[in-house]
């Protein structure tokens, strides 16, 4: 522990004072390409019966007049991360240690505040993108600048500051409310555990929703003068992370854009699965696209925690998300790994349940002396023909290996499914990729949340 004291005041100006013109370029570039990620990422776990039933058990579609609902909230940031799909985090400098320290995922926290936000008052693109780039860049410093006390999970920890913030920027906050949002939203972190999504737990997935909602709230009651002076300081140096970094956190403000450190995921599973999978991606390729009947055994070295990642996954998706054998095996079947592939009607498929139990793990020493700056896996796919191997130092989507916009945009539309028309799509595609038209004051935005709504209240 150190004795910290955090700059606030420094922090709300910031949010107050950036518009959509004090975003860097490069920034506002990639803001919209995780935006795009972040809302397919949303939408395809709206596609699953857990969700929807959420949505019913909380009566969803009888709030909407609601100024900060709750029920829309929690259901649209389990939403965020059912599949395990969402973007926007970074590995946290002491990536070595085991159990791992686990970044924030900020963007999943802004999401169903920022798409409630947009239907009820006059928001274009512009403003919403300015305000989820601002959520991301806070949250992100916090996730980033803290180490979570061993065996904590982020989500609903950081992410509560996040949505106050960008909640603060959507309805144009001054600097001393969005102090009082800040110090209220990181007033109340989950006691959000990692080995419960390791174990196939979705209420790892609640935890984002109440994160969404503990930020809104405390956005939306900012208004009085009372705050939550010293209680960040107290929580974030000792009670639910062992250090914190004052620099890291409010240090270079509008100079130094965390959010720019960012990964995309590839895949709709546990980023400590990644590199499995593009080696394995390789390797099949090298081998000519073996029919999984083919395949005799995929043999996976790795480093010592995505090794320990070695169970069936049967026990829900989220636990198939945290299983390589099982993420192996789906994208062996299917090429690919999105909202499509746990679906409970494609959950037990038997070509899928035959290859799990040929996928074999182990650690290599060498490749856990390489965190954080390496996370590499070698994957050997033996057929009845032969035997091919590949290797990866890193999983791509980091900065230095992005993903395409075109293999975002596909991501995208893969997790949506048919969940909502190309219609509604294809102007949030425009709006996020095309050339930046800042100032145009469209509503794609708006009219995508319009649609998720109608479609959420249809569903529940």
């Amino acid at each position: 522990m150190t004795d910290l004291k955090l700059d606030l005041t420094r922090l709300g100006g910031f949010v107050a004072d950036t518009d959509h013109d004090g975003v860097p370029e490069e920034t506002w570039t990639f803001g919209r390409l995780l935006l795009l990620d972040s809302l397919g990422a949303l939408i395809g776990g709206l596609r699953y019966p857990a969700v929807q039933e959420m949505g019913r058990t909380l009566a969803i579609a009888d709030e909407e007049a609601a100024a900060v609902p709750f029920a829309w909230t929690t259901v649209l940031g389990a939403a965020a991360t059912w599949l395990d799909a969402d973007s926007g985090g970074s590995f946290h400098p002491a990536g070595a240690r085991l159990p791992p320290v686990p970044t924030a995922h900020p963007a999943p926290h802004v999401l169903p505040a920022l798409l409630h936000a947009v239907t009820r008052g006059p928001v274009d693109d512009d403003a919403a993108i300015t305000a989820f780039v601002l959520g991301c860049e806070v949250g992100l410093r916090f996730g980033v600048g803290t180490s979570l006390r061993p065996g904590l999970h982020p989500h609903g920890v950081h992410g509560p500051i996040a949505a106050a913030v960008a909640m603060s920027a959507v309805t144009g906050a001054d600097a001393g409310r969005v102090v009082r949002a800040v110090e209220r939203s990181g007033s109340l972190p989950l006691a959000a555990t990692l080995a419960v999504p390791m174990h196939g737990g979705t209420v790892r997935n609640v935890w984002t929703g109440l994160g969404a909602y503990y930020g809104s709230l405390a956005a939306a009651t900012a208004g009085d003068s009372a705050g939550a002076e010293g209680a960040l300081d107290a929580l974030y140096d000792g009670v639910v992370a062992t250090d914190a970094d004052v620099d890291e956190i409010t240090g270079g403000l509008g100079e130094r854009w965390r959010v720019r450190d960012s990964y995309v995921k590839p895949y709709a599973c546990a980023r400590w699965v990644h590199p499995t999978l593009d080696a394995l991606r390789i390797a099949l390729a090298d081998a000519g696209g073996p029919a999984p009947s083919d395949i005799v055994a995929v043999e996976v070295e790795t480093f010592a925690f995505a090794a320990s990642l070695d169970t069936r996954g049967a026990e829900s998706d989220l636990h198939a998300r945290f299983s390589i054998p099982r993420c192996v095996a789906s994208v062996v079947v299917d090429g690919r790994l999105d909202a499509e592939g746990f679906l409970p009607e494609r959950f037990d498929r038997p070509d899928v349940e035959m290859l799990v139990d040929r996928v074999h793990l182990r650690e290599v020493p060498e490749f856990s002396a390489a965190l954080p700056q390496r996370r590499p896996a070698r994957v050997t796919v033996r057929t009845i023909s032969g035997a091919w191997t590949a290797e990866v130092p890193n999983a791509r989507g980091n900065p230095d290996s992005a993903l395409t916009v075109d293999e975002i945009v596909e991501k995208f539309l893969g997790n949506v499914g048919p969940f909502l028309p190309r219609d509604v799509l294809d102007p949030v595609i425009d709006t996020l990729t095309g050339v930046d038209a800042r100032g145009s004051g469209g509503t794609s935005l708006r009219d995508l949340a319009l649609a998720v709504r109608v479609q959420v209240s249809a569903a529940s």
